[in-house]
Parts: C-alpha cells; sequence; structure tokens
C-alpha cells in the first residue's frame, strides 16, 4: 500500500476525533459542575449574575457565580442589602474589608451571624446579599466542597434569620 493513504486515512482520523475530543468539558470544569450539583442536592441554587459596582471601582465588574436560596412563596417583601468585600480595611467598614453597598441594613441578628462568619470566608468570596431574589452568595469556586457547605450553612443561616416563619 501507499504511505499517503495512511497519511491520509490518519488526517481524516484526526479531523474527526480532534473536535469531538475538544469538546469534552476541562477538569476545572467538571469540578465546578460537581459542586453545582452538590448545592442543587441540598436545594441551593447557581446563576451568574453581576455584582454591583463599588464606589472605588471604574470598570463595570464582570459577571460572577452565584448560589442562592430563593425566597419562600409566603415571603414577606425584603429591602436589599448587598454586603461586599472591598481592596482594603477602613474603620467605616461593616467589617474589616467588608461594606454595604445599599443604604439599607439588615437586622441586628443578621449583623451578628454575618459577623460570626465572615473571618472563616475566603478571599473567593465576593460579596452576600438579600433581596426579593433570595439569599445569595458571590462565590468565586476556588475551594472545594468543605467552602461550599459553609457558603450552604450561612445561607441557610440567613434564610431562617430573615424569614422568621421557616423550621
Amino acid at each position: 500500500m501507499n504511505i499517503w493513504f495512511f497519511i491520509i486515512l490518519i488526517l481524516a482520523f484526526a479531523i474527526v476525533i480532534g473536535p469531538i475530543s475538544m469538546l469534552r468539558p476541562s477538569p476545572a470544569q467538571q469540578r465546578k459542575e460537581q459542586l453545582r450539583l452538590h448545592a442543587s442536592k441540598q436545594g441551593v441554587r447557581f446563576s451568574m449574575r453581576r455584582l454591583p459596582v463599588l464606589k472605588t471601582d471604574m470598570d463595570q465588574p464582570a459577571t460572577a457565580p452565584v448560589y442562592y436560596l430563593p425566597p419562600t412563596p409566603n415571603a414577606r417583601e425584603v429591602p436589599e442589602w448587598i454586603l461586599m468585600r472591598t481592596k482594603y480595611v477602613h474603620d467605616g467598614n461593616f467589617y474589616q474589608e467588608w461594606d454595604w453597598q445599599t443604604d439599607v441594613r439588615p437586622s441586628d441578628a443578621t449583623c451578628s451571624l454575618l459577623k460570626a462568619y465572615l473571618p472563616q470566608l475566603p478571599a473567593s468570596v465576593l460579596a452576600i446579599s438579600c433581596s426579593n431574589l433570595g439569599v445569595s452568595v458571590f462565590w468565586m469556586e476556588k475551594e472545594g466542597v468543605e467552602i461550599l457547605d459553609l457558603l450552604i450553612e450561612i445561607l441557610t443561616k440567613l434564610h431562617k434569620v430573615d424569614n422568621p416563619m421557616i423550621n
């Protein structure tokens, strides 16, 4: 047989198999999918949202992964509050580098709960918020299931504090 036959056969095989193998998710994508499935099994939903612009930001922030507990069907209207990680520690901040991005402040019970958990959060947690869309955590998914479980715990407790009728 001719050598060109084998070369053409190998090229044809590469043209067919190459794009198919590129469609497989990368290990990082698989890890993120596992985190999202783990959260989903615990009733926590996932979406991509844009963070609000900090007072010190010049550019619009990119979208970030958000894990959230939606409000209950009979939940009361909740004024939106957003607690974001800033790039600096300041005496005027709520807690170290964490500062409010809205004029609304949550209840004292919520503030106490936040202060208890904020020291445990890694730098990849960018914000925590509560609104009519539910209680949310903006997290860049750099850590593993242990941090996700901590975030789910925080979301659950904040959800109960903001909705006292939930058991």
